[in-house]
């Protein structure tokens, strides 16, 4: 017994799944310091010391995990999208319901005041067609109105947003902004393709710190409830204003780690402000991810083949990993080519670059993806959510070439899952499902020959999770030395009904060793 280090946290009596191919399984878990000290073995009798303070759990039959790793998410997008008017499928069925649904919050609201709505999405409404700015001006005209389209690629404005905007007859369009315009007058219609960033940023109003904190607070009770206990926000327009928040979230009660991506400009503006801030350094609870290039086809291909091929050249340089858009054929060449140019250019630099998406890939990329050791951050949620209008605007032939994933494992390709919130669900029990099922929302199903087994679902969101985010040697795997992030829940994933992943519950959740979650009323039906 005097060589066995005290605990401060021994969870018994549960089935645990590791995630660590060396030892897949245990009956019970021994934490110290933050950190996984020992696995107890099936056929292991040792009574671990307690530390003073420590704590004995019987977990009673519970399945242990590990923390779940969201690896592509927009955190303050998902807050915003919370506290906004609600118009997905659940909310409204027609233009006329998100007139009156709008037009009920502008009665609460001071004249002037933004409202901003989302979740539209016409596929699923009666009507088949967006929105226009009369449409929205039904609803008041005394508040300037943002719709955003549920992917965040297009908004509607009503007129006074319009106006507020300065956009007019001689609107000029910025790169990346497409102004759909009455044929005849010239008068924009209130739809605007791109500029998601543009508008957020430039037009309309920030929410104020304390609208923030409080979604701040709620998001993460959210996540925690589902067991996720890292994120990595792969939002581009990421800036020192999202680290000085999350930074002073952290500082109170925020527990989540964090791992921040961002376009080229603002990456070395950020990795300063982290490196003179030694306590977030020293935590790693908040840090720099990799250099977010999102791909856009304006019709053109945008940035070009040059620009990216620059972009992935200075990233290799500086060590850091490339996270690139691509949802079509001709972004994954392109950014292929960009990665490969750069490999090519400096093999002595090993640097493991990403493709966030990879929404339609023909299978003759897949030996160049493999060959380049690319890591693909895919999308089940994507699949559930929105299969259905994939199902009926992609060309059939091209159905195979969607969200791919076995094929991805069969060409030794490394893999990750994320839910791309708030354009999907954040939610990734409904993401391990999909990826076992290519279940849409409607019980369709998309590429059947694309599911994955369970285990290869859940390492999605663990071990695949943490190699995307670096984060390979100490989170992802309930292994001795790796911190202590763990979750408990109701049913075994492994061996429970494939339709019943979604309805596992989270009974407990604990970052660094530390219980965060409870889920007080599973726990009391147990």
């Amino acid at each position: 017994m005097s060589h066995m280090v005290p605990a401060d946290l021994i969870i018994e009596n549960v089935s645990v799944i590791t995630m660590d191919p060396l030892c897949p399984y245990a009956k019970g878990v021994v934490i110290s310091n933050g950190k996984i000290l020992e696995l107890i073995r099936h056929d292991d009798n040792k009574n671990w010391p307690l530390a003073p303070g420590g704590e004995r759990v019987d977990g009673n039959g519970m399945s242990i995990l590990p923390g779940l790793i969201d690896a592509h998410c927009h955190l303050r997008a998902q807050i915003s999208q919370n506290l906004s008017v609600p118009c997905g499928r659940e909310d409204v069925t027609n233009i006329e319901d998100i007139i009156l649904t709008i037009r009920e919050r502008s009665k609460s609201l001071p004249v002037g005041s933004w409202i901003r709505a989302t979740g539209y999405d016409f596929f699923h409404q009666t009507d088949k067609r967006y929105p226009t700015r009369w449409d929205l001006d039904k609803a008041t005209t005394n508040h300037p109105v943002r719709l955003r389209h549920v992917t965040r690629h297009a908004s509607i404005l009503n007129s006074k947003a319009l106006e507020l905007a300065g956009i007019g007859t001689e609107f000029s369009e910025p790169i990346g902004i497409t102004v759909e315009r009455d044929p005849d007058t010239k008068t924009p219609t209130g739809l605007i393709y791109g500029g998601d960033a543009w508008l957020s940023q430039d037009v309309i109003p920030p929410l104020t710190s304390k609208e923030l904190h409080i979604g701040a607070q709620n998001l993460q009770t959210k996540l925690l409830s589902k067991g996720i206990t890292s994120v990595q926000d792969a939002t581009p327009t990421n800036s020192i204003f999202d680290l000085k928040f999350w930074s002073r979230q952290m500082e109170s009660d925020w527990v989540i780690a964090i791992q921040m991506m961002t376009e080229m400009k603002n990456y070395d503006i950020m990795k300063n402000f982290l490196k003179n801030n030694k306590t977030l350094e020293s935590s790693n609870a908040l840090e720099m991810g990799p250099i977010k290039v999102v791909m856009e086809s304006l019709p053109q291909l945008y940035p070009d083949s040059f620009e990216l091929s620059r972009l992935a050249i200075e990233a290799t340089l500086r060590g850091v990993p490339l996270a690139i858009h691509v949802v079509d054929p001709e972004m994954v060449w392109s950014a292929l080519e960009a990665i490969r140019h750069a490999t090519d250019l400096f093999p002595q630099e090993k640097i493991q670059h990403r493709l966030e998406h990879l929404s339609l890939c023909p299978e003759a990329f897949l030996p160049d993806i493999s060959e380049l050791d690319i890591i693909v951050v895919t999308n089940p949620s994507l699949v559930h959510d929105h299969g259905d209008r994939y199902l009926s605007e992609v060309e059939i032939s091209e159905h195979s070439w969607l969200y791919r994933m076995n094929s991805l494992l069969s060409n030794g390709i490394p893999m990750a899952a994320g839910s791309d919130a708030p354009v999907a669900t954040f939610n990734p029990w409904i993401g391990i499902q999909t990826a076992c099922t290519r279940a849409t929302s409607s019980g369709k199903t998309l590429g059947t020959s694309e599911k994955t087994s369970r285990w290869q679902a859940l390492k999605l969101y663990t071990t695949g999770a943490a190699l995307a985010a670096g984060w390979q040697k100490k989170k992802g795997m309930i292994r001795p030395g790796f911190q202590a992030d763990i979750i408990a829940l109701d049913q075994n994933p492994l061996t429970c009904k494939v339709d019943s992943l979604v309805d596992i519950h989270v009974l407990c959740t604990w970052i660094r060793g530390i219980l965060v979650y409870k889920n007080l009323l599973q726990k009391n039906k147990r």
